[in-house]
């Protein structure tokens, strides 16, 4: 039997996908938030779309600066993770605070974070503000990850390399099992 869902829960359906650390950079000052509202946008160009709240630092620094990082955590870093979506960058340096470290990127301002295990740098192309929430279109400008955990896709090999997900509220997930369907030969009818 299915139950009512709340609206203010609904997007929750749908919005299980991975968790992120985006950081934000603009003459100076820097923050990183907590963000698991992304998603592909296009493949040429090759886009992608992120929902940031309009009263944020990040969402500020994001407009001004016109671009992004996109880091990929693991299971090792949700707490780092939780914090980092629970606090304003206007009171702290959440990067200090949660002892996560800094690593140059390679076309964008915005710095890496070293733990992550994957990482896409991203230029703003257009911003569009429906409600509440801009979403910032960005063109993905280079991306890099852990041989050991991506190739083509997560390979889920280990625990330790796999990228986390947001239930949403305080809930968090690993993906443990890859499944892989074989295209069908042309012309086989079953």
């Amino acid at each position: 039997m299915k139950r009512e869902v709340p609206r203010d829960q609904a997007y929750r359906l749908i919005a299980c996908g991975p968790v992120t650390l985006v950081t934000s950079f603009y003459k100076g000052d820097m923050n990183v938030m907590t963000a698991s509202w992304l998603a592909p946008v296009s493949y040429r160009p090759l886009l992608l779309g992120l929902s940031v709240h309009q009263a944020t630092l990040s969402h500020e620094l994001i407009k001004k600066g016109q671009e992004f990082a996109i880091n990929v955590p693991t299971r090792e870093l949700v707490r780092q993770v939780k914090y980092c979506g629970t606090v304003s960058g206007r009171d702290q340096n959440k990067l200090k605070v949660t002892g996560l470290h800094e690593e140059g990127p390679r076309l964008v301002r915005p710095v890496l974070i070293a733990e992550c295990i994957a990482h896409l740098e991203c230029s703003v192309v257009e911003a569009v503000s429906p409600g509440d929430h801009t979403i910032f279109i960005a063109e993905i400008v280079s991306a890099q990850a852990e041989s050991e955990a991506f190739d083509e896709t997560y390979l889920l090999k280990e625990r330790d390399l796999s990228p986390l997900s947001h239930l949403g509220g305080d809930r968090y997930a690993l993906l443990d099992e890859m499944i892989v369907v074989e295209t069908p030969a042309e012309g086989d009818d079953d």
